[in-house]
């Protein structure tokens, strides 16, 4: 088949969503198939050559926001495919296949990550318009709805918009190759002065919906100063994190690291840290990075919305926290600090699931067998 991916974001380009994508399109295409990721031009970067078995079109825009922007462009490169596999939310290309549908009758599958929300009033009642007007259509248009689990597609806002039984549990995977268990890299514990800390790490985008600013609050409520917070990732609200951490009194202790390459540096900063939190307050649909964490032998701490939680056996291989609780995550972190053989027992615990549910081959077939009865 020849296939389309549509994505708002792709490797290089950090996110959760785009790493999906690329883990989806690779496996279809190792199965044969001809496969082209859509997705955005940003400006002022520079990508590198496409993946290997990979087609990758990056899509201009005068007007591109965040995720999304305006597309028409679209519509007509989408000519001639088989089929097409949408990432949605992905605005300004979500309503172009839509349209591929409706006139030239290609088929669709939609993978509903997540809702779309606003850091704003008007942004949030914009979503709000354009999810009345246009969803439905977008969603009920699709052949099938892609759910990374039943638990949180039931909690989000397309649940009352789509019969249930177009919905099919697909989840997200992980290389447990390129992440597994290594020793600390030496580099990254020189270069931030860890070597007789404790570390923790949060890796994501730095926007509200993470609960970055619930994580410093925990972390300048631990009794042990040894307690480290590393932060990979890069976003909006880079700099009020920055200025929330002087303002609790723990700028010595929170690093930023900035955006980081995904199969070349992330491993290692999985392997430097003792646990990964995840302490996301809304809009948080499974989590790759947790996944990555398992696969490292790391135990994990996430919040206990739908979608993180229900990747973790609660005392088992991690540990739930209330949602934006910063002292419940406070005493979840100090159970793990001050316990070596907590961490080691829920680390590989974690390593064990990982590879007995979440490999990316299985669901590479999984999809390949969704598209093929769609046609």
């Amino acid at each position: 088949m020849k296939i389309a991916e549509i994505v708002s974001t792709f490797p290089p380009v950090l996110g959760g969503m785009g790493s999906v994508c690329f883990h989806n399109a690779r496996e279809l295409a190792r199965r044969g198939h001809d496969v082209t990721v859509f997705t955005i031009q940003y400006q002022h970067r520079v990508f590198p050559d496409d993946p290997p078995g990979l087609k990758v079109v990056r899509l201009g825009s005068p007007l591109i926001y965040g995720a999304g922007g305006f597309f028409p462009q679209l519509y007509t490169r989408l000519a001639g495919f088989d089929f097409i596999h949408l990432h949605y939310p992905f605005f300004g290309a979500a309503e172009y296949v839509y349209l591929a549908s409706l006139i030239r009758k290609q088929k669709y599958f939609l993978s509903y990550h997540c809702d779309a929300f606003g850091d704003s009033g008007p942004r949030r009642a914009i979503i709000r318009l354009y999810e009345h007007l246009l969803l439905r259509k977008i969603l009920s248009r699709a052949s099938g709805i892609g759910a990374v689990s039943m638990a949180h597609f039931s909690s989000s806002r397309a649940s009352s918009l789509v019969h249930r039984e177009k919905v099919v549990e697909i989840p997200n995977g992980v290389d447990a190759e390129l992440f597994c268990p290594r020793e600390k890299d030496r580099a990254l514990v020189e270069r931030y002065g860890l070597q007789d800390k404790m570390v923790v790490l949060f890796v994501g985008r730095l926007q509200d919906c993470k609960g970055i600013d619930v994580l410093i609050d925990a972390l300048s409520l631990l009794r042990n100063d040894k307690i480290v917070l590393l932060v990979v990732g890069g976003g909006y609200s880079d700099e009020r994190y920055r200025e929330e951490a002087i303002t609790r009194g723990v700028q010595d202790r929170v690093f930023f690291v900035g955006p980081v390459s995904h199969e070349e540096e992330l491993p290692r900063y999985y392997n430097v840290c003792d646990l990964l939190v995840l302490p996301s307050t809304y809009m948080e649909s499974f989590s790759l990075v947790v996944l990555e964490a398992m696969a490292s032998a790391k135990p994990v701490v996430v919040s206990s919305l739908p979608g993180p939680s229900q990747l973790v056996s609660d005392g088992t291989d991690g540990l739930i926290s209330r949602a934006g609780d910063s002292r419940d995550l406070c005493s979840k972190i100090e159970q793990l600090c001050d316990s070596p053989d907590k961490r080691r027992r829920m680390g590989s615990a974690g390593r064990e699931k990982v590879l007995r549910r979440y490999d990316w081959s299985g669901i590479g077939k999984q999809l390949e067998d969704i598209f093929t009865a769609s046609r």
